[in-house]
């Protein structure tokens, strides 16, 4: 019956983490630079000529996002002047939405609020923010880098569920690099460039994700929304329960056979 009740509790946990939410790498995978999208001045592009046989840094984000994705952007913004290198010249960024209701305007908005944020010019065109309302184009760039989002409807309010990560690509679109989190160091980030420059791939520097956290005004901090991690907490527990109660079970009744056993012997000794 044990075994039973913890099979069970097995298979709910396999329903419980099969979201796909979350980043699965795709190292030495190319993108497609043929497709087109839109940039913040409302110009239709392809990929290839935005990236302009540079390596480039691509963020997936959707400009209306209330929670995660302004703290990662402004971080890329904040770490891309301490790299020592010439945006433009040496590397570009580009930063897509997922969100095909975005438009040219939501880009523009969000480039001047990054903008601001840097105290030395910093070359316009080195950064483009694009849109698209081809989904198809949004899902074959997020299927080839292995960026894996939930969108949700509430009371009319579209909201997304998704992975933070920064992706390096190569000249020729290949995924060369990834680097997880809102937090990125200097030198690691100019280390992936210069990688990528040269075609080459490396394994993630860490492995931690960042899912949408939950802006408190009050605190004016980021609160991570844990559902998953609360619930594996408890599931975790509950199995933990389970097996110490099998074991210890296991134990009491191999210690009442010994002492049927010894009584039985001592019976028949006396016997």
């Amino acid at each position: 019956m044990l075994k039973k009740v913890l099979l069970t509790l097995l298979l709910s946990a396999c329903t419980l983490f099969s979201v796909e939410i979350g980043i699965y790498e795709q190292q030495d995978k190319e993108i497609n630079l043929d497709l087109k999208f839109t940039n913040e001045y409302n110009q239709v592009k392809t990929l290839r000529e935005i990236i302009d046989n540079k390596p480039t840094i691509l963020t997936i984000n959707y400009f209306n996002c209330p929670t995660l994705c302004s703290p990662m952007l402004y971080e890329v913004a904040d770490v891309i002047p301490r790299i020592g290198l010439i945006p433009g010249k040496e590397f570009n960024v580009i930063t897509l939405s997922i969100e095909k209701n975005d438009t040219f305007k939501h880009a523009k908005e969000t480039k001047d609020k990054i903008f601001k944020t840097f105290k030395k010019p910093f070359n316009a065109n080195a950064w483009s923010f694009l849109t698209t309302t081809n989904q198809e184009n949004i899902d074959i760039i997020t299927n080839s880098v292995g960026f894996k989002y939930e969108r949700r409807v509430k009371d009319g309010v579209v909201d997304y569920l998704h992975p933070a990560a920064i992706m390096v690509l190569t000249p020729k679109g290949k995924v060369s690099r990834y680097l997880n989190g809102i937090t990125y160091l200097p030198f690691d980030l100019k280390l992936a460039i210069y990688e990528a420059s040269e075609e080459k791939t490396r394994p993630t520097i860490a492995n931690t994700l960042l899912y949408c956290f939950a802006y408190d005004a009050e605190s004016k901090t980021y609160l991570f929304k844990a559902e998953k991690i609360v619930g594996g907490l408890i599931f975790a527990t509950v199995v933990a329960f389970f097996v110490f109660v099998y074991r210890t079970g296991k134990r009491d009744d191999k210690r009442k056979l010994e002492e049927i056993k010894k009584r039985k012997e001592k019976e028949e000794k006396d016997a």
